[in-house]
């Protein structure tokens, strides 16, 4: 409720008086519409994906350690690979590891910190992350 009123209140400060002998009242308010519209998505689009760009560390860590030889990552230059999993949605997912644990941060943490503990016959490598490279990696994948 605040955030609407904060988003009124910008928008009733958008003072079309000095152009309004080049367009009628309807067409101005027509023209006010789609600045807010245009406003909405941009700030939408920037939510959403912006937190992805805006994650350099975690893209060169990812590369660095080779991950999309094997995953799909998105954002990630050259990560093509098809032998894992895609890590796009993986947030998304209920279960991961083919199904046999939870998808949630703490399972995250314990299978990219050592993926044989879980599943001794997984093609998934220790990659020899340190805990501060998991905690990237994952804020990363989450955003995709």
């Amino acid at each position: 409720m605040t955030q609407d009123v904060q988003f009124e209140r910008v928008f009733a400060d958008f003072n079309l008086e000095p152009f309004c002998g080049i367009f009628s009242q309807i067409q101005w308010r027509t023209v006010a519409t789609f600045v807010e519209i245009a406003f909405v998505l941009f700030v939408a689009v920037t939510a959403i994906t912006g937190n992805a760009i805006a994650a350099p560390d975690a893209k060169v860590l990812l590369k660095t350690k080779a991950c999309g030889s094997c995953h799909i990552i998105p954002g990630v230059e050259g990560a093509y690979g098809k032998v894992g999993p895609t890590l796009k949605g993986l947030r998304e997912r209920v279960r991961i590891v083919d199904g046999t644990m939870e998808n949630n941060t703490k399972n995250l943490k314990a299978w990219l910190k050592n993926p044989k503990s879980i599943k001794s016959g997984t093609l998934m490598p220790n990659m020899g992350l340190t805990d501060d490279e998991i905690e990237i990696v994952i804020e990363y994948l989450n955003m995709l």
